[in-house]
């Protein structure tokens, strides 16, 4: 006979599995004792008078034969929120509009990547919600806005439905972000865009209520991104990438005889913990130390009872490094449908055992109950970014234009609104779709340098598009401001310095200057020591054009200085 100590529990007993015998089958040991009758594999739900974490040495006799084990006291009230899902990337191997709905479509670049299970977005958000139909247990979320926003513009019929799933607490919004970005590879204020566009689609047109930001894939996180998680009103996060393991340490550590799995106690910290920014503002959030894929492997069982058999061995690692007695357990991957077995196993496992319980659940459950058990978090401010150094040289380009674009249009930004608190009108289109194409591109397979050369290709046009838009608005905003100064001496012509930064600024300045008529030769700015360079001459050799190089001394911080130009 084959005796285990199980986990699981019946009532208030706990299970032990005799397998190779048949009827009656006594369990006795200090503290523990019951039978039950069976053929093959038995489980006898034992009464154990000791407390949890003993080892209990077991005699179990059956038919005559004896065999000797050990049962580990165990805990109840465990509970595993399985949280179907599904992992989408707007650009990767493919583009976005493969990804959203062309994707396996004859001839389309980059269906050789694609695995048999997989499909597009908009076939994933029709077949999540399908489930939901057919089954009342049925949970899942949706988050990324590169699928979910294209599916409720084209989709009008379901927009009802959906939002009949989220009152009924089937369906949550997740991430509270327009995608899943590169926080350490752009500003803070395109992370900022980031939620604001996130949140304000999916609470403010759709009707959720985003509270976690769902990051699952992101390689790595810029430091301040917990507090303005927090200040954009979430209050959790769980992403699985980092901190010890591009893959987390059960895919990094695993040994053979763990099913594929390592051991999470090499974590130094639980799985749940109070991410914290510099500025002491945080999230409560949940590391996936079996990665976001973990629980996917359920459906490619052959049955139910494999099936449930692997989500019970997960548990056993997960709880090693759970905070509290829940475990939080992600059953979908990259581009994945609803996993076969998951509604049968919240039926059939449940109605057979009391713990663990094995639940479809959503992340906004799974947190609430974690903070119901917890009397505290341990607080973690590091920069939780994996070992992944190609994303910051790959595609060193993009970096640049990235970042270019992002300062280009925050100064844009700030001096149009200036200029129409002045009386003139704000860009509103121009802006939002700059911002756009930026938070677009922050994606962690776009401005990481991860994607094809066809993905490559297409970034660069928004890119180039949002760079484009900011520099017409500034120079725009920047020539209605000069119109609405004072009115300067002499000859009207002058030179104004604006500083875009919170300090006073002196820097030197470099202005391209004209002089349509001969007869100049040479420039002044009201006394300013001056260089010219770079000059062309009209045919009696006056300059008609010529750089004008200065010293802006003293600009004030949000604010302009003009020097009179004197020909």
């Amino acid at each position: 006979m084959r005796i285990e100590g199980t986990e699981l529990f019946v009532g208030d007993r706990q299970v032990v599995r005799v397998d190779g015998v048949s009827g009656t089958v006594e369990v006795r040991g200090d503290g523990v004792a019951g039978r039950a009758e069976g053929d093959g594999l038995v489980e006898v739900p034992v009464a154990v008078d000791r407390p949890p974490g003993t080892v209990v040495p077991i005699e179990v006799t059956a038919g005559g034969a004896t065999g000797r084990g050990e049962l580990v006291v165990a805990e109840p009230g465990w509970t595993v929120w399985m949280v179907s899902h599904f992992h989408y990337d707007p650009v990767w191997w493919s583009t976005q509009a493969a990804y959203t709905a062309t994707w396996g479509a004859p001839g389309q670049t980059g269906t050789e990547f694609r695995g048999d299970y997989q499909r597009t977005g908009f076939e994933l958000v029709r077949l999540h919600l399908e489930t939901a139909r057919l089954y009342p247990e049925y949970k899942f979320v949706l988050a990324e806005l590169d699928y979910l926003k294209p599916y409720w513009d084209s989709r009008p019929q379901e927009r009802a439905y959906i939002r009949r799933l989220l009152r009924e607490g089937r369906l949550e919004l997740v991430g509270g972000t327009y995608n899943e970005p590169n926080t350490n590879l752009t500003l803070a204020e395109t992370t900022i865009r980031n939620f604001r566009y996130g949140i304000g689609f999916q609470r403010d047109v759709v009707g959720g209520d985003p509270r976690t930001a769902w990051q699952l894939d992101a390689f790595g996180h810029d430091p301040n991104f917990p507090g303005l998680a927090a200040a954009a009103g979430l209050d959790s996060s769980s992403w699985a990438r980092g901190p010890f393991h591009q893959w987390g340490p059960m895919l990094s550590t695993y040994t053979p005889g763990e099913r594929g799995w390592g051991d999470p106690s090499t974590m130094q910290f639980a799985a749940e913990f109070e991410w914290l920014s510099p500025n002491g503002l945080g999230v409560l959030t949940h590391y996936m130390p079996a990665h976001y894929g973990a629980g996917w492997h359920i459906d490619a069982q052959p049955t139910l009872a494999a099936a449930e058999e692997n989500v019970y061995r997960l548990f056993l690692l997960l709880k090693k490094v759970a905070r509290t007695r829940n475990v939080l357990l992600p059953v979908g991957t990259d581009y994945s449908p609803p996993a076969k077995w998951v509604v049968d196993i919240h039926r059939d496992w449940n109605a057979r055992y009391t713990w663990p319980r094995f639940v479809c659940g959503l992340p906004r459950e799974f947190f609430a109950a974690v903070r119901e058990q917890a009397d505290g978090f341990a607080p973690q401010t590091r920069d939780m970014n994996p070992i992944y150094t190609g994303k910051d040289v790959s595609f060193i380009d993009t970096k640049q234009a990235q970042r270019h674009a992002e300062a280009l249009l925050t100064d844009a930004e700030m001096f149009a609104t200036l200029a129409a608190l002045d009386g003139g009108p704000y860009p509103h289109e121009e802006v939002d779709l700059a911002w756009r194409q930026l938070v677009f591109g922050a994606h962690h397979d776009g401005i990481t340098g991860s994607e094809s050369d066809q993905v490559y290709l297409d970034l660069l046009t928004g890119w180039r598009e949002a760079h484009d838009l900011a520099g017409r608005v500034l120079d725009r905003s920047l020539a209605a401001l000069c119109e609405a100064l004072p009115s300067s001496t002499g000859d009207g012509r002058r030179i104004v310095v604006f500083n875009p930064t919170a300090w006073t600024r002196s820097d030197v300045v470099r202005v391209r200057v004209e002089f349509p008529t001969p007869g100049t030769t040479g420039v002044g700015l009201g006394g300013a020591p001056v260089l010219v360079e770079h000059a062309e001459r009209h045919p009696d050799g006056s300059l008609s054009t010529v750089d004008v190089v200065f010293r802006a001394e003293d600009v004030p911080p949000v604010g302009y200085r003009a020097w009179p130009l004197t020909a």
